[in-house]
């Protein structure tokens, strides 16, 4: 027989949330011995099986809670080797579980009596301070001796007074007492932003800089000698939280130097405790002057200036009607229809930098490229001189947000003229040659040769484009596929294409059909569009260029769209070969980095001149392989070894005329080629 403590163990569940479901019935001993339940082996395992493919309606409220699978939300938060770890871990899930047991006792079958037993659990905001509150005297403990100890006390009762009972359970007081201090580690920040995810339900949009990143940010900073050149070097955080950033900074940089705002007044009771256990400061009066709760926004420049404003603003912070009047009256970006608040705390960032001084943000990939992002990149070209800018990828716990890290110094030299370090991954490169920057974007992510490259295709004397040039139409958008699309041919209905069917010169028929009336399909383009006597088909996802030769009038759906070239002079063959060729590619890849192939990426692809008798050789060469393509099963076909060996063969020759089209060299030939050796080339084999 199993106790009652290998029941929750299985189940893991704290034992509190156990007892619970015995007064509530959930849970059925077949058995006590003294004051301990018992429950037979088949029970538990029958328990857990049910628990787990959601038979028992008690799992809803617990599968509602982010911990109930044992994973912290925030874990990249401190380092995963910290002891700290699955001690943060255990105290929120066991909280979840404790609220788990507070949702049960409001089902419909619970008794009179069971309520009366059973004590509502709320993570109140006066109970999430006494956690912390309990979290950071464990913390103070193992970092100030015995006889300090009471010198800390104020920063605690700042955070949550003594007489503020909160009667928080004992399993959940027991936690906080087991906490390690570890130097330059937020775990006090960890256990905030995880219980106001837990009160929350859901994520708030606050992007939590990981510790992996501060450390990189703070290492561009070292790398360019600014925090390890001089102790008199005024810091800010204008966004600092509970303080991660500032926290890691090296033990030489003075605590009177550094400054955060932030408008949570909880991060910074937090921050407070955090920089007074790391420089053993206990002054709460101190650490009130440079740790303040305060609208970054709303900063006077002419009080006050900084030699480095570091940190990750707030991205995506929503404003009143007020605040952006204000806005808009205050900030260039603020003009903007809807201005981003990292934009506004980087242009605020730039007033209150001393000259010379540097700005190092964790900021979205977007602000490079996007156009709602022009205001402040025209701002910083105006006024700041690039050092450092690393590519980041997707660094934030469960958001899909390519960042970076930028990192720039207030000049009015020309913004590439330190040749700054671009770091991506592993690899990193300086810019050192002459660019042409506007604000239109920022695209750095290649180095000076491939930036010269980029350059000769862009400025290809007498390319044309397909910009005012084309027409454009996207697939069609039936509402329901599964109704609508049949896998089997019938006298009604015909083929409809895919993203999937579609290769480069040639598509596979597919078996899925339509029975086509626009009238019933949520959107369609002009007929005219889907039944042109010849058009080009394109796969609008997966990141590269693969166009398909149609002249059947087939349908396609919105994963396969549409476009007509109309370049005078031009066949749609031949431009079908520029778009296809390696040359090509290499641009899109380069120049857009994207998954997705939208019409303003293909309108600015350069499409060489040609003479007839160009491209007459070349619409040849796409013939060759648009027959091979049809002919599979033909008794006077080639083998289907053979067929493909010559599909490859003919596309070679092709890429080979396309890039002597575009006026590359041998040399940058074979780089563009070794650059796509490892990409699928889409061929219809």
């Amino acid at each position: 027989m199993l106790t009652l403590s290998d029941l929750c163990a299985e189940l893991s569940i704290t034992p509190a949330t156990g007892r619970n479901w015995i007064k509530l019935g959930k849970i059925k001993p077949e058995g006590k011995k003294g004051r301990s339940y018992l429950f037979s082996e088949e029970y538990v395992s029958s328990l857990k099986a049910d628990l787990e493919n959601g038979k028992i309606k008690s799992l809803k409220s617990r599968r509602n809670k982010t911990y109930v699978s044992g994973k912290l939300l925030y874990s990249s938060y401190i380092p995963a080797t910290s002891p700290n770890l699955p001690l943060v871990n255990k105290l929120i899930s066991d909280i979840a579980d404790f609220e788990s047991c507070s949702a049960l006792t409001t089902e419909p079958e619970e008794t009179a009596e069971s309520s009366e037993q059973t004590k509502p659990f709320e993570l109140t905001d006066s109970m999430l301070k006494a956690i912390l509150a309990g979290c950071a005297k464990r913390l103070i403990s193992k970092r100030i001796s015995d006889e300090e100890q009471e010198k800390y006390s104020h920063l605690i009762t700042e955070l949550h007074p003594s007489e503020d009972d909160t009667s928080l359970p004992e399993d959940i007081i027991s936690l906080t007492g087991n906490f390690e201090y570890v130097p330059g580690e937020d775990t006090l920040g960890l256990i905030y932003i995880s219980l106001k995810h837990l009160r929350a339900r859901k994520s708030e949009g606050t992007y939590y800089t990981p510790g992996t990143i501060v450390q990189r940010l703070l290492g561009h900073l070292f790398e360019a000698s600014i925090l390890s050149e001089g102790q008199d070097k005024q810091i800010l955080d204008p966004g600092c939280g509970t303080g991660n950033f500032l926290l890691c900074l090296p033990p030489g940089v003075p605590a009177g130097n550094l400054y955060g705002y932030d408008l949570d007044e909880t991060s910074i009771l937090l921050a407070r405790i955090n920089l007074a256990l790391k420089y053993r400061i206990p002054d709460v009066d101190f650490w009130k002057e440079h740790l303040i709760v305060r609208d970054f926004l709303h900063e006077n420049r002419s009080d006050k200036t900084y030699d480095i404003i570091l940190g990750n603003p707030p991205w995506g912070s929503s404003f009143t009607a007020d605040e952006k009047t204000y806005l808009k009256d205050t900030f260039e970006c603020g003009k903007a229809k809807s201005p981003d608040s990292f934009d506004l705390f980087t242009e605020q960032a730039l007033g209150l930098l001393k000259d010379g001084g540097t700005l190092s943000y964790v900021l979205p990939e977007s602000v490079l490229l996007v156009k709602t992002h022009r205001i402040i990149r025209e701002l910083l070209l105006k006024t700041t001189t690039l050092t450092h800018l690393e590519y980041l990828g997707d660094v934030f716990d469960h958001v899909q947000c390519p960042s970076v890290i930028m990192q720039v110094q207030k000049s009015t030299d020309s913004f590439l003229s330190k040749n700054p370090v671009v770091y991506e991954k592993d690899s990193y490169f300086k810019i050192t040659s002459k660019r042409k920057l506007t604000g239109d974007a920022f695209d750095f992510l290649m180095p000076d040769n491939e930036y010269r490259i980029l350059n000769h295709l862009e400025t290809l004397p007498g390319a044309k484009r397909l910009e005012g040039n084309a027409e454009f139409a996207l697939g069609i958008v039936t509402g329901a596929n599964k109704e609508m699309l049949k896998s089997r041919k019938t006298a009604n209905n015909e083929v409809i294409l895919k993203g999937t069917d579609i290769f480069k010169y040639a598509f596979r028929i597919p078996k899925c059909y339509i029975n086509f009336d626009p009238d019933k399909c949520q959107q369609v383009a002009p007929l005219s569009m889907y039944r042109a006597p010849e058009k080009l088909l394109y796969r609008f996802i997966g990141g590269r260029l693969v166009f398909a030769y149609d002249d059947k009038q087939t349908l396609s759906l919105n994963s396969c769209n549409i476009v007509i070239p109309n370049i005078k002079n031009l066949s749609m063959k031949y431009i079908m070969a520029i778009l296809n060729c390696s040359a090509s590619e290499y641009y899109f890849i380069k120049k857009f980095r994207s998954v997705k192939i939208l019409r303003s990426h293909i309108e600015q692809i350069p499409i060489p001149d040609a003479d007839a008798d160009t491209q007459d050789k070349i619409i040849a060469i796409i013939d060759s392989i648009l027959e091979l393509c049809g002919t599979p099963g033909d008794s006077k076909s080639p083998s289907e070894g053979e067929r493909k060996s010559k599909i490859t063969a003919l596309y070679n020759e092709l890429d080979d005329k396309c890039f002597k089209l575009f006026n590359l060299s041998d040399s940058d030939i074979s780089f563009i080629k070794d650059e796509l050796k490892n990409e699928n080339l889409f061929l219809p084999l």
